[in-house]
């Protein structure tokens, strides 16, 4: 008797891809995991509800399976269903519906769509996905190792929280059994994630640090790129976790999301840390580490946000010079307690992120050509068309035009610079 295929499509951050992973896995135990929609008698759509263009591109998207295949069942996981029940079933009523501490019960989603019914699993449980198992592929360069899952904090935009719950640390051992078995599998580039790495620990013990420590114990020649964490709890283990970047298994890359250089925004935020407490990460790290690359969000339009406001985040800019910003117009989330303005001047707000933009690309083009004529070594770890893409240790994005073999180690020269990325050759 054939098995019944299941197809998976994945949105949104590296954390929702290794959750995918999982889910792949244990629906794999029972049935056939396909890569063609049009295969499938069950569609799991893995969503991602961090924005309200993601939103839109869902929702469409669900319209659009649901139109195209009538006959086929529909499982919406991810944030999605916990964030905004209400949406996911009018978008497709008939769709079950599975939270991200349920990822477990895919089988049992499965067989409730197979039987013509609908399932709803959305009660919150502490889940330790570390010891959950995960579908990866032969030859795959680059794992993702979730550490944890959650957050500490209560920001008043964000909806993440409400999706991802209470910050649960993960086992230790288990990260690091995850770690062993991909080195000994052949991956070459594990990511840490979380919605907030630096958080790890204040549940159990122990920090960041410590991970990032024990992993790189492990015997093999890989990197390890230390996932997002909220100054505010990167400040409390600042010394230990610089400590831990001079591991040279450790890409030398700082994603800390500051979202304003007003403390007046961040206390409206709730985001429990200063613009000083984030200025002093950076220094931190760059007095040991000086080439780091730090990469931010930043979020422009905050409601009552004044042109004082805005100029100060810029000035923030302007000082520290991020190598990359993920920037954000403001826009209001399901079950988020901010309040945006009756009367919020869009246009403004549209002119504060074009100014904001074209500040943003001077820095990032200067800090790219900075890197001209630099020659070291870099991991191969993608392809893009025809190109390869490879990471040196500060994780600088260099493109070589040319087919080089996935999980290589090679020699290479930047030659050009753009914003986004180094040309380079090969030595």
């Amino acid at each position: 008797m054939d098995r019944a295929k299941v197809y998976f499509e994945t949105y949104g951050c590296s954390y929702n891809k290794a959750d995918t992973r999982i889910l792949e896995k244990m629906a794999s135990r029972r049935f056939e995991v396909v890569g063609e929609v049009e295969k499938a008698d069950v569609i799991v759509l893995n969503t991602c509800y961090v924005k309200t263009s993601t939103e839109n591109r869902i929702v469409n998207r669900i319209r659009d399976l649901k139109d195209r295949y009538p006959g086929k069942g529909m499982i919406i996981a991810g944030c999605m269903p916990k964030i905004d029940r209400e949406k996911a079933l009018k978008s497709n009523p008939k769709a079950s519906l599975l939270s991200p501490q349920n990822v477990d019960r895919i089988e049992e989603a499965i067989d409730t769509v197979l039987a013509g019914s609908q399932a709803f699993y959305l009660d919150y449980r502490r889940v330790d996905k570390s010891r959950l198992p995960k579908l990866w592929r032969k030859n795959e360069v680059v794992r993702i190792i979730q550490v944890g899952e959650g957050c500490t904090n209560t920001c008043s935009y964000c909806c993440t929280r409400i999706a991802r719950g209470p910050m649960l640390s993960f086992d230790l051992e288990e990260i690091v059994r995850e770690v062993r078995e991909g080195v000994g599998e052949g991956a070459r580039e594990f990511w840490l994630t979380g919605q907030d790495t630096g958080a790890y620990g204040v549940d159990t013990g122990g920090n960041l640090a410590d991970v990032v420590k024990r992993v790189v114990e492990v015997e093999g020649e890989f990197f390890v790129r230390v996932g997002m964490m909220n100054p505010g709890n990167a400040l409390k283990i600042l010394d230990e976790l610089i400590e831990a970047y001079s591991s040279p298994k450790v890409f030398k890359f700082l994603h800390l999301p500051v979202q304003s250089g007003s403390n007046r925004i961040l206390k409206a935020m709730r985001r429990r840390y200063s613009v000083e407490d984030a200025e002093e990460v950076v220094k931190g790290f760059r007095a040991k580490i000086p080439k780091i690359t730090f990469d931010t969000d930043i979020i422009v339009g905050y409601p009552n946000e004044t042109r004082e406001d805005f100029n100060e985040t810029i000035a923030f800019l302007e000082r520290t010079r991020p190598d990359i910003v993920n920037l954000s117009k403001f826009g209001k989330r399901p079950k988020t307690s901010v309040q945006p303005e009756r009367r919020h001047d869009m246009q403004e707000v549209k002119e504060r992120a074009k100014i904001a933009h074209e500040l943003i690309s001077r820095l990032q083009l200067e800090g790219n050509r900075r890197w001209l004529g630099w020659c070291g070594r870099i991991l191969v770890d993608e392809y893009i068309g025809d190109d390869s893409i490879g990471r040196n240790e500060y994780y600088k994005n260099i493109v070589i035009k040319d087919r080089v073999p996935l999980g290589s180690l090679v020699e290479a020269r930047a030659v050009d610079a753009s914003r986004h990325y180094l040309l380079g050759e090969i030595l």
